[in-house]
């Protein structure tokens, strides 16, 4: 086994998203770091918050350096062709959530990643989440009973958020749709096939976005267990939870705040609440992802990380959404 932080990176774009990752990558000790990105505003912002960083003029520049991984910080529609890139050029592949806008090329994918033997983690980042970790294991030591149904909630202000959101890709495209992590949270504790899935969604706020600021999602899988799932870009204040409702109780956890996490756990029978307040930062959960990815290529096998598969989950969950 290498050590993980020895890893050559290359970061293929500087935005919010790509800086975050940089920060993350940096916090962790890895040196080897170097990126790309085809705004030259966004280059020359990034060398002056960290002078050592090492740019590459092209994409191709930065795979003909070899590095052992590459980061796609991309917009989600040059996802699959620009890993596909990378792992013709024998590089492990990180790729921000969702693995793509379309179902197109993922089979593609599926087969360069079976004929490379990489391994292609997509950032499904609040599965690394400290107080959604807690409430898995709550789940999965049996605190409640059988799972039944799961409640995810997640809205927020786009114009707060990002003053600029209006030239976005996620303004005409995507838009509340952008919050699939709750979806993806809704569907792994879940954890079981889809039986059928229904949605209402659209532009119904006055914030003045061409894609939908609102979804309603409703999920019925096999197994007897349910998930609804509400995103929207317009609410005030911001707010993120999910409850886990079995048959011996119930899990709620707020995370609604960047820094600090409630989890209230009822078991049946009990009388009373336990409550749990954990102290987090945004950036911890980027990093436990990139550990994970890291140690993975570095030789560890048994290190988790969310694949192609586990993306798969909610991209095919969308697809269905968008085309009904």
């Amino acid at each position: 086994m290498q050590d993980w932080k020895q890893q050559s990176i290359l970061l293929a774009g500087l935005g919010s998203i790509g800086q975050r990752h940089l920060r993350a990558l940096l916090a962790l000790g890895v040196t080897d770091i170097r990126a790309f990105d085809p705004s030259e505003a966004q280059r020359e912002r990034a060398k002056a918050l960290y002078p050592a960083l090492r740019l590459e003029p092209s994409y191709e520049a930065g795979l003909a350096g070899r590095p052992a991984a590459v980061y796609i910080l991309t917009p989600p529609k040059m996802h699959i062709p620009m890993a596909l890139q990378a792992l013709e050029s024998g590089c492990h592949v990180f790729s921000e959530k969702p693995l793509s806008d379309t179902l197109d090329g993922v089979d593609a994918l599926q087969t360069k990643l079976a004929e490379t033997g990489r391994t292609m983690a997509v950032g499904l980042c609040f599965r690394y989440h400290a107080g959604i970790r807690k409430a898995r294991a709550l789940l999965d030591a049996g605190a409640v009973g059988r799972l039944v149904s799961v409640r995810s909630l997640m809205g927020e202000h786009f114009p707060t958020v990002r003053p600029d959101y209006k030239t976005l890709f996620s303004a005409k495209y995507s838009g509340a749709f952008d919050l699939m992590h709750d979806l993806d949270l809704a569907m792994w504790f879940a954890g079981l096939p889809v039986r059928e899935l229904h949605a209402v969604y659209g532009a119904y706020s006055d914030i003045g976005i061409e894609a939908p600021d609102v979804a309603e999602i409703l999920i019925g899988f096999e197994g007897r267990c349910t998930a609804t799932v509400h995103l929207d870009f317009f609410q005030q204040p911001r707010r993120r939870q999910v409850e886990l409702l079995g048959t011996e109780g119930c899990i709620l956890v707020d995370f609604s705040a960047w820094d600090t996490c409630t989890v209230r756990v009822y078991r049946a029978g009990s009388g009373a609440w336990e409550v749990e307040t954990l102290a987090t930062d945004r950036d911890d959960m980027f990093r436990d992802e990139s550990r994970a990815f890291l140690t993975r290529i570095a030789g560890s096998p048994e290190a988790a990380v969310c694949g192609v598969e586990d993306a798969l989950l909610s991209l095919r969950a969308l697809h269905q959404i968008q085309r009904t």
